[in-house]
């Protein structure tokens, strides 16, 4: 009997386009890059959740990340811990409309 290569299953191949190889450029420096979030927008600073990231283009993921979900992201602080981005700025920068407040 022939074989036939069609009736064999097609290969899969590992994907190349992980994260961990895309960031090849950026060295962890020890310096930390802060996300101020929240899961309902609430008066006052107290409470809110932070997600800590090694480099800017993480944090901006992470925000767009929780942007999806629904959630409020308050701002993004650069590793001196000065605000880097606002939540008008975020939002503008990662393609969504205005916050309603």
């Amino acid at each position: 009997m022939k074989s036939n290569q069609s009736s064999q299953w097609p290969r899969h191949y590992k994907s190349t386009l992980s994260s961990q190889h895309l960031s090849g450029q950026e060295t962890d420096t020890g310096e930390r890059w802060t996300v101020v979030w929240d899961t309902t927008r609430k008066p006052g600073t107290d409470g809110r959740n932070t997600a800590v990231e090694k480099f800017e283009s993480t944090a901006l993921d992470r925000a767009r990340h929780i942007l999806r979900l629904g959630f409020v992201v308050y701002e993004i602080c650069a590793p001196s811990g000065l605000v880097f981005l606002e939540e008008a700025g975020i939002r503008q920068r990662l393609g969504f409309q205005p916050a309603i407040v």
